[in-house]
């Protein structure tokens, strides 16, 4: 039996994966322990070159070896471990420089929504302009959120004839006007 990390040197890639899928915890520890420092630098070379950026790098790095842990299971001994190693880094980088694009694509979308000081002044002389009964059902809707039967018994008018005022309201409102 194997006890030490020295020990594990002479094997090949391939078969300390294999340690690592069907062996104890301990030794499956200690040939994990040695895949990843053979592979690591490699790895991290790599991952630097495609991102352009340390901290991404190091952080693809650990999604890489947490990636392979969870698929160790799918790993076959027919394959070798590198070339396999660096298709989850491949997979890793894509995936990452995607969720970047979405990310930055909803940044310059919530910029676009984001009002103007301008746009904001505006709605809010809008506001201003709007009497006290409008401004009530707006309160009660939209901040309370009432139903329009609770709105109707408060200001004595019909469930539709309120729809319809709110709506219009909320119309106005998103034109610039009332």
């Amino acid at each position: 039996m194997l006890q030490t990390n020295s020990e594990f040197k002479a094997y090949s890639a391939e078969e300390l994966m294999l340690i690592y899928q069907r062996k104890s915890p301990e030794m499956a520890f200690l040939a994990f322990d040695e895949l990843y420092r053979r592979f690591s630098p490699k790895l991290f070379s790599y991952l630097q070159k495609k991102c352009r950026n340390m901290a991404d790098a190091e952080d693809l790095l650990q999604k890489v070896f947490i990636k392979m842990h969870e698929s160790k299971h799918l790993y076959k001994d027919k394959y070798k471990l590198e070339q396999w190693l660096f298709v989850i880094a491949r997979t890793s980088v894509l995936d990452h420089f995607r969720s970047s694009k979405r990310y930055a694509n909803r940044l310059n979308k919530l910029e676009a929504e984001t009002p103007s000081n301008e746009s904001v002044e505006e709605k809010s002389k809008v506001l201003l302009s709007l009497d006290q009964d409008q401004k009530e059902m707006l309160e009660m809707k939209y901040i309370d959120e009432k139903s329009y039967q609770e709105m109707a018994v408060h200001f004595n008018k019909s469930e539709g004839s309120l729809r319809k005022m709110v709506s219009r309201m909320v119309i106005n409102l998103r034109k610039g006007e009332v």
